[in-house]
């Protein structure tokens, strides 16, 4: 057995006594009220992801913006016992990536999207989708879902000659295939791993102590984490994420806005779309 399996195994392990000990420590109650339920994306992590939550203010009906937000979502999400042990770290996390999403990534977004058309914003969206192919293919099999991975490497094999290496989406346009966006974290949830414990991580944003051993075991899988020099990977990981952010430029700011408690509201959504996710 490698080295590589043993650590894998251990994790496992860690999360599940983690679970047990901090899962009683912390009530998760709803942010948003039950008729102003909230979705924003998550500018540092996953970019695409959308967050839903409870307890909020009620919609102002002018800002179409937030009316776009909210009306698709209505969903009540039951109160559920989760471990927040690190709050303070988390909070102060927290704190550092939302001055880093305003003086930073928003700016630098905002000049983006100014002077690059759509179309091109969106073929190097779907670009890097196509690239990270084999995180999806690999949790589909992990997770028993055998059609999805078959879809993935259809999807795969004709985004990646037909569609200009993944640049347009000719799968999903015209032969109507859909990817699954499985991860490493909804692998181990599927498994019945519980959270652990909650955390914020710096620059990457809200994670759990499960989703960021999946987060580790999903670089493995990351074809731009290969790239050589480690500065290179990085600069164009940092590009991906300004780019896909120029998609969502206001989202997070009606969550805040809608939120009584901004970090309650973020920590709220992240479990309960996660959880929305594992059950998929």
């Amino acid at each position: 057995m490698g080295k590589k399996s043993i650590f894998f195994i251990l994790a496992i392990i860690f999360i599940q006594v983690s679970t047990c000990f901090a899962q009683d420590n912390t009530f998760i109650i709803p942010v948003l009220s039950n008729d102003t339920v909230s979705r924003s994306f998550y500018p540092l992590d996953n970019p695409d992801t959308m967050f839903l939550a409870q307890n909020a203010r009620p919609i102002n009906k002018d800002d179409e913006l937030e009316k776009e937000i909210f009306e698709d979502f209505d969903e009540t999400f039951e109160s559920e016992t989760f471990s927040d042990p690190l709050f303070y770290f988390n909070y102060l996390m927290y704190t550092f990536n939302d001055f880093l999403f305003f003086q930073a990534i928003k700016p630098i977004a905002e000049g983006y999207k100014a002077i690059m058309p759509v179309p091109a914003r969106k073929g190097i969206k779907s670009f890097f989708h196509n690239l990270i192919f084999p995180v999806r293919f690999t949790n589909s099999i992990l997770q028993g879902k055998i059609k999805d991975a078959g879809n993935e490497i259809g999807i795969f094999l004709i985004n990646s000659t037909f569609g200009g290496i993944g640049f347009v989406q000719v799968a999903q346009n015209k032969f109507d295939l859909h990817t699954a966006n499985e991860d490493l974290g909804q692998t181990l949830g599927s498994y019945a791993i519980g959270n652990g414990f909650y955390i914020v991580l710096p620059i990457l944003g809200p994670s759990t102590l499960r989703d960021l051993i999946g987060i580790v075991g999903d670089s493995f899988l990351t074809p731009v984490n290969y790239l050589e020099p480690w500065t290179l990977s990085s600069g164009i990981k940092i590009f991906d994420r300004i780019n896909t952010t120029s998609f969502h430029i206001g989202d997070y700011e009606a969550l805040k806005r809608a939120a009584l408690d901004p970090y309650a509201a973020m920590r709220n959504a992240y479990i309960q779309n996660r959880k929305e996710k594992i059950k998929e």
